[in-house]
């Protein structure tokens, strides 16, 4: 499932408020347009109406592919200073997952999500992932 909700965002220009929508998960097995709004640079983008400037908002996102069996993670780099999202992860840099707060079974390769923290880098990874499958599918 793709989760994305209304919010709103200050300008870091000029500090003007409007409404922009910013995904937190973008599953491309069930919205494949996602994929391509996110390629586009479309996704968790900000513009803002009333100065014109143009950035990421850099809010975590996790990009889910359930046909290919993968999953990617984004987080800001700022995140890695800070001690709540260090917790988030074991010694060996595995997100822990508390099964208990989940409203449902995750499939084993979600147990093992890539980290990134960059938004190209995300891209990248997809492109790897996508394809090292097709690779290993015609074999």
């Amino acid at each position: 499932m793709s989760v994305s909700d209304t919010k709103e965002v200050t300008c870091p220009n000029c500090d003007q408020k409007q409404e922009q929508v910013i995904h937190s998960s973008i599953n491309v097995s069930l919205n494949p347009e996602l994929k391509q709004d996110l390629f586009d640079g479309n996704i968790n983008r900000f513009e803002c109406k009333y100065c014109s400037h143009n950035s990421v908002i850099p809010v975590p996102l996790l990009y889910h592919d359930m046909d290919r069996k993968f999953a990617v993670h984004y987080f800001s780099k700022d995140s890695i200073k800070k001690e709540d999202f260090l917790e988030k992860f074991d010694q060996k840099g595995n997100m822990i997952i508390n099964e208990d707060e989940l409203d449902f079974d995750p499939p084993e390769y979600l147990y093992d999500v890539h980290v990134v923290f960059q938004m190209n880098e995300l891209l990248n990874y997809i492109i790897f992932k996508e394809y090292l499958f097709d690779f290993h599918k015609k074999k």
